[in-house]
This record gives structure tokens, C-alpha cells and sequence, in this order.
């Protein structure tokens, strides 16, 4: 019988779930569940339940479940055990999966003396689990292991004497290729091409046919970058409706479609940095209505996105909105398509959330965050300690693991880029590591319909330069020490350092543009999401400066303070106006408490400027 799947496994035993997001959701029958821990993935076929420490594939499922019910008296056991799951009550490994081997891939030196071989394995029965293993031939024999052997471009001796050789990914289209008569190579798989393989096509006419996934699209341009300066001629090319080489042929397009496509295809060349911000900027667009600010802003988030290795320090992007329906969703629908390691959801669970941010470091997509922070208090504290800690690489949060005698705990990390979306503000520790991006409803036809499917191809290649570029360029915005404008604040300037490094390297207008565009969109932000107190200080600083003044009655402020329509101090006493004793209370947190002035002749309580002098220098961010 087939194999069950975790969902089906979880249904069966433990009922209905509930949803959230790309996640279904069961209270653990382990123990006593206020909110359902016990989480699956259907796509990946993985489950997780974080207050037990246990996660894994359908097996590890079944015996979770099986162990929680030695007495059977559920039936959990035998259940499991008539659908072949089970072999006894307490399964204490999986079986290895691995189906017959149906491929070998022999690797040949230059004499065509074989080196090493890769032998592929079919599917076991759970349909899962394809399979490789690496050997090497020592003195006659096929050892296990390759024992840091250097491997030979696969099919590399076929085409020595070849003018025109396609390059494919993996061995597979290799073979096929060259079965339909195509002079093909490959040095075997993502990340595995050197200088050694660019060397041996030098002089040579190479097409490299990408697969058509991201790392395929990203491993195409990385070995164009290593070729450019080798090969006679390079071209990237992707084959429309096909993932690669073998199945476009096994799908009966004909050779000659191919190769008129190759000729087709322009040359490769490098991308300029400002080209490829350009291009972002261009793409993101036409489907959400951004100003200019914002727009270069969020292309230079985007290709921070691939270089986080570079970078100690990441700036969330704040994209907020007074109303609903005014692009914020769009956007990050969008970014999806552009950025790195992209996790799109509205919500997860507490576990789920800071486990797969340790373990995957995606670019965080969070949509309606004003839901999430005013809803379950665990999730939306558990969101803001990975918001407050997450910008920078040093940070964690730490949460206990385990159970029993056996709890423990763990620091977890949470730096990893992060765009936030919804509607008002955010918390203000958050706030204060993020550049806002505000949006506001656009008319209809302002901007393009925006179609995913009809996107995403365009997106793709847009997303393989991206991170080509970076490749090329880590270590160089590892090194980037860029100017800092005065204007930003302390953590902004920490934020915005790996922003403005990309902008420098990337060259063309980009220097100065990114740092006019940070410094509004920060501007905005000091100005809108001051604190409180800051907010305070700088009414009674103005209210100094129009009156010309040098001290001022404590009753006179306050009321000087509530006539100012556009801030919080006409309501801020319980739907009041602000007091001289609200104000006395709110000051005293600056150390600044009322003494006695003489005005005219006559004493009262009230302030000197003079109080206020080292909390203005402090604490009102400077304006050039």
C-alpha cells in the first residue's frame, strides 16, 4: 500500500485541524494544548511540535503518536500497523527510501581514464527520497566517497575538440543532449562549476541553458561570470515550457528549435550594478503606485536581500497604509518574486515562526501585522522579540526545548530581512529599525494588473543577476565602509549601512539618490513615530523659539501646549487637555522639574529654556 503522508497520518488520529497560513494545526496529544502546537507543512511533508522537541517526516509521525499510546487503547497503534506504517509499537528508525539505482555518471580525466563516478537512485517506496552516492576508482576498484577529488568537467573529454558546446546543469541533460547529438557538458550540479572548468571551454562558443528554478537561474550566471573572460562566446539561455535540456527533448521539441533559440539569445554580458537597481525599480513599478524614494529604497532592500552575508546590520521595510487596499499586500506579492529566499505568510505559529527564521534565514514577508500584534499575546510577543532582536546578526531569542527532566533551552536567531506590512504604526522598537514605506490608494489604471504567472518568468531572470551580482561582489560590500548622512539617527545609520554600501558599488546615480531617499523616508519616519516624550520636547523647544522666550509659567505651557491642534496634548488627560501637573510628570522622566521663574516682576512655577538645553541636544534628532 502507499506510503501515508503526515496530514493523512494527523487527520486520521488526531482529527480535523485548524489553518493557518501554508500550516495545519493540531493540539498535541502529549500534552495539555491551550493553542494547537502539534504543526504540518503538506508541501514539504513535515511535521513539528515545538513544546516536545520532535519533528520529521510521516514515519517519525507515526511513532510520536504510536509512543503517546502504548496501552492502544486509542487504537493509534494499530491503526498505524494496518496501513504498513508500523512493523511494531515503537519504530525506532526509518527506512532508507533509496529505489534502485538507475543511472551511472562516469567522470573521465583527460585520457579518458575514469576518476570517479555518481550513481543515481530511484525513489523508494514512500516517493520521496531520490537518491546519489559518490564513488572514486583507485587501482581498479570503485570506492566509496570521493576523498576531496577534484572532479573533471562530466562529458569534458566529448567535447575537447568541439567549437560550440551547450552547458547543462546536471549530468542527466548531459547524456540526453548528446544523445540528440548536442555536444554537451557539465560540471554536475548547482555551485560545483570552477575556474578549472572554465578553462577547459576557453576559446569556445557556450551556451549555458538554465534550469528553470532559482538556484538553476543563479548557477547560469555564475558560471557565464566565470566564463566571460575565457570563452569566445557566452549566451544564458532558458527553454520556454521546460524545467531543462532533458525533458525540452524528451518533450519532442526538435534540436533544430534549439539550436535557432541559442542563436537567438544575445550574448551575455555582466550586469552593472545601478542596471540591475534600475531594473528593480522599473519592475516593482508597474504594479505598485511608489514614490521615488520609496521605490529605490525598496531596490536596493531587495539586492540587500542576496547579500546578507555581507551585512552585520539589516533595515526592515515598514509598508503601511492609513486604509485598506492601498498596494501593501501588492508589494510584498511582488518582492516575493525578486527577493531571496522568499517566505510570504500573515501568519504562523510562535514555534514555527522562530524555528524556521533560525533554521532557513528567509526574507521575512509578513502581511497584515496590525492583526498579528493585536491578537494572541504569545504570537504577537514572540513577533516583537524577533523584530526588537532581529536586526542585527548577533541577535536571538530564547526559548525553552525539551520536556520533563529534560527541559532546556536554546537562543534561537532571528537576523534575517524582514518586510513588514499593515495598517497604522508599529510598535515603536520596531518602528525605530525600519524604514516606512507609506502607500496610498492609487486610482485604478494608475498602475499595471499585476498577474503572477505572467510575472514571475521576467521576475526570474531579474532575481539570477541579483544574486549573481552579489556573488561577485560579496566580499567588496563586506569591506563597503559608506558615508553615513548626520541626519540619521544612531540606529538608523546602523541600519541603513549595508543600503548605502550596495548604492556605492553599484555606482551611477545610485550614491547620492540613496542617501536623498533615505534620509526623507527616515526624516518620516523621526517625524511620525517620535515618541511621547520626544514628541514633548520638541513642542515646548517650538514654543520657545516663536515666543522668543527664555522661561514660561507652568500653566502657560500646558495651555500653550494644548493649543496645538495636531498633536496628542488637547486629549491627552483622559479626553482633557494636558495639565501643568500631566506636564511636571512627563518632564521628570527628562530629570526637568519645575522651579520658580520671575516674570514681570512677579514668581511662579514654571521653566527656564536652560532645563531643557541638554534634553533638546540629546533627544530631537538634528535637521540639516
Amino acid at each position: 500500500m502507499s506510503a501515508l503522508t503526515c496530514e493523512q497520518i494527523a487527520r486520521a488520529v488526531l482529527g480535523e485541524p485548524r489553518r493557518a497560513g501554508s500550516e495545519l494545526l493540531w493540539n498535541c496529544p502529549n500534552h495539555s494544548d491551550k493553542h494547537p502546537s502539534l504543526s504540518i507543512n503538506p508541501k514539504k511533508d513535515v511535521f513539528l511540535c515545538a513544546p516536545c522537541n520532535v519533528s520529521g517526516t510521516a514515519w517519525q509521525l507515526a511513532s510520536f503518536l504510536a509512543r503517546l499510546d502504548p496501552g492502544d487503547k486509542k487504537g493509534v497503534t494499530a491503526w498505524l500497523k494496518e496501513r504498513g506504517l508500523l512493523n511494531g509499537k515503537r519504530p525506532t528508525k526509518e527506512p532508507s527510501g533509496r529505489g534502485p539505482c538507475v543511472a551511472e555518471y562516469i567522470y573521465r580525466d583527460a585520457s579518458g581514464q575514469p576518476v570517479a563516478r555518481k550513481l543515481r537512485f530511484e525513489p523508494g517506496a514512500d516517493g520521496r527520497n531520490k537518491d546519489f552516492a559518490w564513488q572514486r576508482y583507485e587501482n581498479g576498484a570503485w570506492i566509496d566517497g570521493l576523498a576531496g577529488l577534484k572532479l573533471p568537467l562530466y562529458r569534458g573529454i566529448e567535447i575537447q575538440n568541439e567549437g560550440a558546446v551547450v552547458v547543462t546543469e546536471g549530468e542527466r541533460d548531459a547524456d540526453v543532449g548528446a544523445r540528440y547529438g548536442l555536444a554537451t557538458a557539465t560540471s554536475g550540479g548547482v555551485g560545483s562549476f570552477r575556474q578549472d572548468h572554465a578553462d577547459a571551454l576557453r576559446g569556445k562558443n557556450v551556451v549555458v541553458v538554465a534550469d528553470a528554478d532559482d538556484a538553476g537561474r543563479e548557477h547560469a550566471q555564475r558560471v557565464a561570470a566565470m566564463l566571460q573572460s575565457k570563452a569566445a562566446s557566452v549566451k544564458v539561455c532558458e527553454i520556454p515550457c521546460s524545467k531543462d535540456l532533458a525533458e525540452a527533448l524528451e518533450k519532442n521539441v526538435l534540436v533544430t528549435v534549439l539550436l535557432a533559440l541559442f542563436e537567438e539569445t544575445p550574448e551575455w554580458v555582466p550586469a552593472e550594478g545601478s542596471e540591475l537597481l534600475d531594473s528593480v525599480m522599473r519592475f516593482t513599478r508597474r504594479f505598485v503606485a511608489l514614490t521615488e524614494a520609496q521605490a529605490r529604497v525598496a531596490a536596493l532592500w531587495t539586492l540587500h536581500t542576496h547579500a546578507m552575508d555581507a551585512a552585520d546590520t539589516t533595515a526592515y521595510l515598514s509598508v503601511n497604509s492609513a486604509e485598506k487596499q492601498s498596494g501593501k499586500t501588492r508589494f510584498l506579492e511582488v518582492e516575493e518574486l525578486l527577493v531571496a529566499h522568499p517566505w510570504y505568510t500573515g501568519r504562523a505559529t510562535a514555534a514555527v515562526l522562530i524555528r524556521k527564521i533560525d533554521s532557513k534565514k528567509p526574507s521575512l514577508l509578513l502581511d497584515e501585522s496590525d492583526t498579528a500584534f493585536g491578537g494572541e499575546k504569545e504570537y504577537a510577543e514572540t513577533l516583537r522579540g524577533i523584530l526588537n532582536t532581529g536586526y542585527k546578526r548577533t541577535g536571538v531569542a530564547s526559548c525553552c526545548v525539551g520536556q520533563g527532566a529534560n527541559i532546556s533551552y536554546k537562543d534561537f536567531a532571528t537576523f534575517c530581512a524582514k518586510a513588514i506590512a499593515g495598517i497604522g504604526k508599529l510598535p515603536d522598537t520596531v518602528a525605530d529599525r525600519s524604514i516606512p514605506i507609506r502607500l496610498k490608494r492609487e486610482p485604478r489604471g494608475r498602475v499595471e494588473r499585476f498577474r503572477k504567472r505572467d510575472a514571475e518568468r521576467e521576475a526570474a531572470r531579474i532575481k539570477a543577476r541579483l544574486a549573481a551580482w552579489c556573488n561577485e561582489n560579496i566580499e567588496s560590500l563586506r569591506d563597503g565602509r559608506p558615508d553615513i548622512p548626520e541626519s540619521l539617527s544612531d540606529r538608523q545609520a546602523d541600519c541603513c549601512e549595508p543600503l548605502l554600501a550596495i548604492a556605492d558599488l553599484a555606482g551611477g546615480d545610485w550614491p547620492e539618490a540613496a542617501r536623498q531617499a533615505l534620509v526623507e523616508l527616515c526624516g518620516e519616519s523621526e517625524a511620525d513615530d517620535q515618541s511621547v516624550g520626544v514628541r514633548l520636547l520638541t513642542d515646548i523647544r517650538d514654543i520657545f523659539a516663536e515666543r522668543d522666550i527664555d522661561r514660561i509659567g507652568s500653566g502657560e505651557m500646558a495651555e500653550a501646549l494644548a493649543g496645538i491642534e495636531t498633536s496628542p496634548w488637547p486629549e491627552c488627560s483622559n479626553g482633557k487637555p494636558i495639565t501643568a501637573h500631566k506636564l511636571a510628570r512627563m518632564l521628570g522622566r527628562f530629570g526637568i522639574t519645575p522651579g520658580t521663574i520671575r516674570v514681570e516682576g512677579k514668581t511662579a512655577k514654571g521653566y527656564y529654556v536652560r532645563d531643557f538645553e541638554d534634553s533638546f541636544t540629546r533627544y530631537i534628532p538634528f535637521t540639516p
